[in-house]
């Protein structure tokens, strides 16, 4: 009987391992071979599959030789930015298929398509599931959310984003842009013809507006948090030239054990500065001035039980994570290109002269005004 008992038992267990064998075989080999068949049939194609790694390597080898090499002043920034889709657009055409390990992304270029999957056929098509990394940098709000939750909270936050609230955000940004430059003049006094590394100082800004405009408080209070998300994304850069092996993130290594600590402190210091902005202004957001994103937050999660403290943690996460690099960034590449166009320099300058005047601060309603300098 023990025999018969034994027998049986071995065999559920080598069923058991079969069905494993057969479902990793399916989720990383049939499956992704199907679905490369499925789209050769269209005439789209890729570079083939790897088994369990897809793409992965040839990804990051291409992104580490471009990295190393020098950028040239242009526009053309793809080869650098995305350069396996520069290199592979030229063997596949424009629209292709990439392999993120098992994952499959179709790489779509054609206008007219990417307007249809954005505008008129959009409820098809829901958002991707970020990396893991990825989500843990932005938070998990707004980027990220979706369906009813994504709805509620987009409805919250958009007052923040009403033109003529931009527009009472203009003076304090132009306080901040003089005090920057103010300071550019005083190291000219000092030290006469100096070079400035403006991408720093242009983070530096971006973080200041910020923290003052999203959460109505000093740039100390959110300083703290823009070097803690900076260390983060150096560990994430390291993580994304390396295979990705699901779970492993898991697993307390030394650089996963760090990114757990940098995560708890960015959440104990926005718990921090949401605390001092309820201690100072209670769940309101100011009758006067502004509104901005943690005020409008507060507010919502004292009337709705749907929004939590954690929500609002996630949310400030998102703000500051997405924007400081895309604005930085294009101040930066906006003075790259006044210094490879002087003329351009001559232009703005003489209509911000004759549109503010002598003023030393343009209002919000010069900014309109604004024809040359505008964004297009």
């Amino acid at each position: 009987m023990d025999g018969v008992l034994q027998w049986l038992k071995l065999v559920a267990v080598s069923f058991m391992v079969l069905v494993l064998v057969l479902k990793v075989i399916v989720l990383l080999w049939w499956r992704p071979k199907r679905i490369e068949d499925h789209f050769s049939r269209q005439g789209i194609r890729g570079p083939p599959y790897h088994f369990f790694i897809g793409n992965v390597k040839e990804l990051v080898g291409m992104m580490l030789k471009a990295s190393s090499q020098p950028m040239p002043f242009s526009h053309n920034i793809l080869p650098r930015v995305l350069s396996f889709y520069h290199h592979w657009k030229k063997i596949y055409g424009a629209t292709f298929l990439v392999w993120f390990g098992p994952t499959v992304r179709l790489t779509v270029a054609d206008p007219d398509l990417i307007r249809e999957i954005f505008t008129s056929k959009s409820e098809f098509y829901e958002k991707n599931e970020a990396h893991p990394l990825i989500r843990q940098l932005e938070g998990d709000g707004l980027l990220s959310l979706k369906g009813e939750k994504w709805a509620h909270h987009r409805k919250i936050i958009t007052p923040t984003f009403h033109m003529e609230n931009l527009k009472l955000l203009v003076p304090l940004v132009a306080q901040r842009v003089t005090h920057m430059l103010d300071k550019w003049s005083a190291m000219s006094t000092n030290t006469g013809e100096i070079e400035i590394e403006v991408c720093e100082w242009f983070q530096t800004l971006t973080e200041d507006v910020i923290t003052r405009t999203a959460f109505g408080t000093s740039y100390e209070d959110g300083k703290a948090i823009f070097r803690l998300q900076a260390q983060q994304m150096v560990l994430a850069a390291e993580a994304f030239q390396k295979v990705f092996i699901p779970g492993y993130r898991f697993l307390p290594t030394k650089r996963n054990i760090r990114f757990w600590k940098l995560d708890r402190d960015i959440k104990k210091s926005l718990m921090k500065l949401i605390d001092g902005r309820k201690n100072k202004l209670g769940n309101t957001v100011q009758e006067k001035g502004p509104k901005d994103l943690l005020g409008l937050m507060m507010q919502a999660s004292n009337s709705s039980p749907n929004v939590t403290v954690h929500d609002i943690i996630e949310e400030c996460k998102s703000f500051f994570f997405a924007g400081k690099q895309t604005t930085s960034n294009l101040l930066t590449w906006t003075t790259v290109l006044l210094a490879m166009h002087p003329h351009w320099q001559v232009l703005a300058r003489e209509e911000v002269l004759k549109v503010c005047g002598s003023r030393d601060i343009p209002s919000k309603d010069d900014v309109v005004k604004l024809k040359t300098v505008k964004y297009p």
